[in-house]
């Protein structure tokens, strides 16, 4: 098998993983602040931290995993780990976990980069328990409205 199918063949294991994470028995469904989202999110920051990553959570519980410093440059990569009801197991976490082997890919072959590469896993973009979505991605780049 060849390098790059190794790391695709990870993603796919850990997107059933993933999947194992659910509010419902039977179908996947991970909204935002629930123990199911908390639990792909803390499987997610292990892995992060396998691949040197360092990790952190915001207030709204977005997870990101940082490598490098980047002289104030950074990539950044990811999607996010909370779903609809009866979800698909690719949708959201497939851009997280892609984000994670290409860190992974890129250590092991000892890759160095100008910039600082931070993948992360927003905790509601789906907008599934509180009809608002992008709650993530709106406190991530500054935009969050206090009444929400």
């Amino acid at each position: 098998m060849s390098d790059s199918l190794t790391y695709a063949a990870a993603v796919l294991r850990r997107c059933d993983d993933l999947a194992a994470f659910s509010e419902e028995q039977g179908r996947l469904t991970r909204r935002f602040a629930t123990p199911a989202l908390w639990l792909a999110g803390e499987a997610v920051r292990e892995w992060m931290g396998a691949a040197g990553m360092e990790t952190q959570r915001d207030a709204i519980g977005n997870l990101s995993g940082r490598l490098g410093d980047g002289d104030g440059r950074t990539l950044l990569i990811g999607s996010h780990l909370d779903t609809v009801r009866d979800a698909g197991r690719y949708d959201g976490t497939l851009g997280v976990l892609i984000g994670v082997a290409c860190v992974e890919l890129a250590r092991d072959r000892g890759a160095t980069y100008p910039f600082a590469i931070e993948v992360v896993a927003f905790a509601d973009e789906e907008g599934a328990r509180y009809g608002t979505s992008y709650l993530g991605s709106r406190a991530f780049v500054g935009c969050f409205d206090d009444v929400w």
